[in-house]
């Protein structure tokens, strides 16, 4: 086929993103039955999911995009890798990003400014974490002295590299956990968070704990069976089906016997009210929304817009969805009333407590809105209907993806028009997206 031809062939796109459909791999806890999985296995798996489950010719895919935050060496662009895995078409192009737990979110937003741009384009973006697999990284002075002893050209230059071998260099650094500016973790953040906002364990084992709930009632009714595929992991090649985090036997009571993990001495926060380490993967297939109807496919939302927010690492690391919130509403000329579902990442418990506080807050809006009154509250019957990441999983790169394929499954479901889904991240970054359903 000559792919230039059949580009220039294309009618001109109608410049409105859609979210045609997605897919996940199930939400596993890390170092368990993916433990033997890499980023490239549980990529490729969804993206070939994605393509039988919309029979899309993969002729017509532009672009695959992933969010992988933390880095593998051996698999440092896996959406390109992902391609060449799968015997896809050359002609599409791809690239891994890394914008923290918002990355398959961004990937997504990527996707849909092509399209804002005039681009009649079809792209899979998502995202990936197999933290069961990370990369081991050596210390500073162990790779000098691996890069002295190769450029040594003669073996007395080399006995005196090696002269200079200390044993304690090669001690692995597994990846820092800390913030690299704060000096502190995610947990640690929200401690503070939790108390500047005085939350209290209570609520936030209340919050776990309906999170649980609400996740094992999705899986019993089989709302998750229209975007968790299954897979077969080696070395056993056992079938995983479904999420294995979840419980719903979980109990306010249970969980509040936990001890606190960040704090051990005065937090609130344990490993009930947390997102545990997750492997797994999500995509999207984000199109244009006149190519979409062209090539036969029904999208099930439209991108209405998009924002992503820094705000002071230093002060609530992860309040940004409190602001991005608010932020894309305004812009769009809508309050909390107008929106059927929302979709607020779990990280933590104390973290989505703080942010709904927050936009409660008078004077939280008046300090980032010069508001002299609070935004809102969201109601509870429209907050992480299916329950959220403490139930479900966190793998990070993967996390937007499926909070925009869970939401836009949920709006068609519930007969409702509007959705919106907002991340909190590392390094005080957030981002936010207004979804509406196409009827």
């Amino acid at each position: 086929m000559n792919i230039v031809k059949y580009r220039q062939s294309r009618s001109a796109g109608s410049g409105k993103a859609v979210f045609v459909d997605g897919v996940r791999t199930p939400f596993v806890k890390s170092f368990g039955v993916f433990q033997k999985s890499d980023t490239l296995e549980l990529y490729s798996r969804t993206v070939e999911s994605l393509l039988r489950k919309t029979e899309l010719d993969p002729e017509e895919i532009d672009e695959v995009s992933a969010g992988v935050v933390i880095p593998q060496t051996k698999n440092g662009n896996v959406a390109r890798d992902s391609i060449i895995n799968l015997g896809l078409p050359n002609h599409i192009h791809g690239y891994t990003l890394n914008r923290a737990c918002t990355s398959s979110l961004h990937a997504i937003a990527d996707a849909a400014k092509e399209v804002a741009f005039g681009h009649p384009a079809l792209v899979l973006a998502g995202g990936v974490e197999c933290l069961s697999d990370v990369s081991i990284a050596y210390s500073k002075e162990a790779r000098q002295f691996l890069l002295s002893l190769s450029k040594a050209k003669s073996t007395p230059d080399r006995i005196s590299v090696l002269k200079s071998f200390s044993a304690k260099d090669w001690l692995p650094k597994p990846p820092a956990l800390a913030e690299p500016l704060t000096g502190l973790t995610m947990g640690e953040s929200a401690e503070i968070m939790a108390k500047l906002n005085h939350i209290s364990r209570s609520e936030q084992d209340d919050f776990a704990a309906s999170s649980h709930q609400k996740a094992s009632a999705a899986q019993e009714s089989g709302a998750f069976d229209e975007e968790v595929v299954p897979v077969w992991p080696s070395p056993k090649f056992d079938c995983i089906e479904k999420d294995n985090i979840v419980r719903g036997d979980t109990s306010v009571d249970k969980l509040s016997k936990l001890k606190s993990v960040f704090d051990r001495k005065y937090g609130s926060l344990t490993a009930g009210n947390s997102s545990a380490l997750t492997d797994g993967a999500a995509v999207s297939l984000i199109a244009d929304e006149g190519l979409a109807k062209d090539l036969g496919l029904s999208p099930k939302s439209r991108i209405i817009d998009f924002t992503f927010v820094g705000i002071d690492p230093l002060e609530q690391l992860l309040i940004g969805p409190a602001i991005a919130i608010p932020h894309l509403l305004k812009r769009n000329k809508m309050t909390f009333e107008d929106i059927d579902l929302f979709e607020i990442h779990e990280a933590f418990a104390a973290q989505v407590l703080s942010c709904t506080k927050s936009m409660a807050s008078a004077d939280f809006c008046e300090k980032y809105f010069g508001d002299t009154k609070a935004f809102g509250e969201i109601p509870e019957d429209k907050l992480n209907v299916n329950g959220g990441a403490i139930a479900i999983g966190h793998p990070f790169g993967a996390t937007g993806s499926r909070l925009v394929t869970t939401i836009s499954n949920e709006l068609i479901r519930r007969d409702k028009n509007l959705g919106l889904v907002a991340i909190c991240a590392a390094g005080g970054m957030a981002g936010a997206m207004l979804i509406e359903r196409i009827k």
